[in-house]
């Protein structure tokens, strides 16, 4: 019977009788390319996200910019050539970041595009008026006229909140939400007016 045992252990199939190493080794394998991937794509997600997280900042500071262009030209000491060119350049550089964050919030996120163009729709019309009254006024002379009083728009840090309120839905699982969902629900918020548009994709 001892004899017959170990003739069939000598004849058995090497297929039927793999080591337990060599499976415990594909597991493993299996398991680091498996959390090789994870890792991967969680770190593509880290960098998207902070990636999109810097140009919506940008996109705010620029809007802050734009709002304080005013205040940059009714404080100019000077009106000589040099002053007058650094200052329009800086209006032209303004209004090309703000192209360009509009263009880039639109491909990005139609809800925010409808945010960011409310947005602008409203500090518009208050910064072109102060422009050209700050143009029309003389240069600072002394110290005490930095002092504006009632000048420049108004409102804008309201405006920027609405827009900062808006940018939390583009991170974490806000991301994931349906369009139409977070245009309700940005409205609910004030974050957009209540005449917006409401179609949904």
């Amino acid at each position: 019977m001892v004899t017959d045992l170990a003739t069939l252990t000598q004849s058995a199939d090497p297929a039927t009788t793999e080591p337990p190493t060599i499976t415990i080794a594909l597991a493993v394998l299996g398991s680091s390319v498996v959390a090789g991937l994870i890792s991967v794509i969680l770190g593509n997600t880290r960098a998207n996200a902070t990636a999109r997280r810097e140009r919506y900042a940008q996109a705010v500071r620029t809007l802050v910019a734009w709002a304080e262009y005013p205040y940059r030209i009714r404080r100019r000491t000077s009106d000589d050539a040099v002053t007058l060119t650094a200052l329009a350049d800086r209006g032209h550089t303004l209004q090309e970041q703000l192209a360009e964050s509009r263009a880039w919030i639109a491909a990005e996120s139609r809800a925010m595009s409808e945010v960011f163009d409310a947005c602008l729709d409203e500090i518009n019309p208050l910064v072109g008026p102060a422009c050209a009254i700050a143009w029309q006024q003389p240069p600072i002379a002394k110290s005490a006229e930095m002092l504006l009083g009632d000048f420049g728009p108004r409102g804008i840090n309201a405006i920027v909140a609405r827009m900062e309120c808006a940018i939390i839905y583009r991170f974490g699982l806000r991301r994931l939400m349906w369009r139409g969902w977070v245009l309700h629900r940005l409205r609910r918020r004030a974050c957009l007016p209540d005449t917006s548009p409401t179609t949904v994709e």
